[in-house]
């Protein structure tokens, strides 16, 4: 594949990095471990992230139990695994395709879903990203204060599971980045575009206030969802650029979220939000999948400024400059469909979902000696 590599980008290929191969494209050069599969819950993972409040925490989203896996210690001997899923899942995590650590003790999630409650009502797009908690005394559990209030209120008995907040202007969500506070950027499948999604304060675990919430919508049309494959996202906080697995139109792109200006409010799903489009984005195609071989970039993430893709048709691990240009790129031997979310704590510790065989796994250079992990990773609050 070496002479792939040079085709591609029609120079010298650079040294590549040691947890893909060193561009020999070989698996036996890197070292891959199992770290979870489906006796830890894992039910068509999608996407996963570490914790970055406590070290070791490794979060899966499940989409077909609409749940979360979560691994303590990973990577280590002691690793132990706990599977939860919201009272209230069927609609806060309905089909979950992406999630994202925020501000902290939060996290956010987008589903790939137009609301049908799995399958018990037509759908209605009432749907959009969902704030949680990270605190295990509020995920997952019931709050009493809130089934009265909600039960009194509706004159029936109401439980809306953990969730401290929702939108509910971007069905068919195919991915999540966080910005800063309880602002996230998400992948509108159903309208092709981009919405910077602000709950502003949330309404605390289990009430349903979402009035506060404003939606911006970002290139209408421009970006194509491809049906049961996430697109994922990140923000890079340093340059002000939101980076873009367009899965079906085989490209990365970036947008700049500087750029633009609020031109026409929107009708809205909930009484109460603002929901506006933006006119004069600036939005660019970085990477052509089909110049490097790709046929669906998924999964992406950036580590030490090194831009990380997975191909989930062709199960290929690429590596790019924040520029576009090729680094590396490694066929690795999980089925097509499999690749999907992507996480690294660095370029020599990459994680990974396999979506087919319900598995987590773990990717390093051939030599590392330890897989525990010794320092927490670095996260800014912005």
């Amino acid at each position: 594949m070496l002479w792939m590599l040079i085709a591609c980008i029609g120079k010298e290929p650079l040294d590549g990095l040691a947890v893909l191969g060193y561009a020999d494209n070989d698996t036996e050069d890197v070292q891959l471990t199992l770290i979870g599969d489906a006796s830890d819950g894992l039910n068509t993972p999608r996407d996963l992230g570490f914790n970055p409040e406590r070290l070791g925490e490794l979060w899966v989203v499940n989409r077909t139990d609409d749940s979360v896996s979560i691994f303590f210690d990973s990577g280590t001997s002691g690793q132990t695994s706990e599977h939860i899923i919201d009272p209230y899942a069927l609609h806060f995590m309905e089909e979950v395709s992406s999630i994202e650590f925020g501000n902290i003790g939060t996290f956010g999630t987008c589903q790939e879903s137009r609301n049908t409650y799995n399958g018990n009502a037509a759908p209605n797009d009432f749907m959009g990203p969902t704030l949680w908690s990270t605190d295990f005394d509020i995920f997952g559990e019931t709050n009493p204060a809130a089934v009265d209030y909600l039960t009194r209120l509706y004159g029936m008995q109401t439980d809306l599971g953990s969730h401290l907040d929702m939108l509910h202007e971007t069905p068919l969500c195919m991915g999540i980045a966080w910005q800063y506070e309880n602002a996230y950027w998400a992948f509108n499948g159903l309208k092709g575009s981009i919405d910077r999604n602000n709950f502003h304060l949330d309404h605390g675990p289990g009430f349903d206030d979402h009035s506060d919430g404003t939606i911006y919508r970002y290139g209408e049309g421009q970006f194509s969802r491809v049906p049961d494959v996430p697109s994922h996202m990140k923000y890079d906080h340093n340059d002000h650029l939101l980076y873009i697995a367009d899965t079906g139109n085989n490209a990365i792109k970036v947008l700049d979220i500087v750029a633009g200006e609020p031109v026409d409010r929107l009708p809205v799903q909930e009484y109460g939000t603002a929901h506006y489009a933006i006119e004069g984005e600036d939005i660019q195609t970085l990477i052509d999948g089909s110049e490097y071989g790709m046929e669906m970039p998924s999964g992406l993430t950036i580590v030490e400024d090194v831009l990380l893709v997975t191909d989930n048709a062709t199960s290929t691990i690429f590596a790019f400059t924040l520029e576009g240009d090729l680094i590396d790129m490694l066929e690795t031997d999980f089925p097509s469909g499999a690749l999907m979310g992507i996480y690294a704590t660095s370029l020599e510790d990459i994680w990974l979902v396999n979506a087919v065989d319900n598995e987590v796994w773990r990717l390093q250079p051939s030599d590392v000696e330890s897989s525990v992990i010794t320092e927490v990773l670095e996260y800014t609050y912005y």
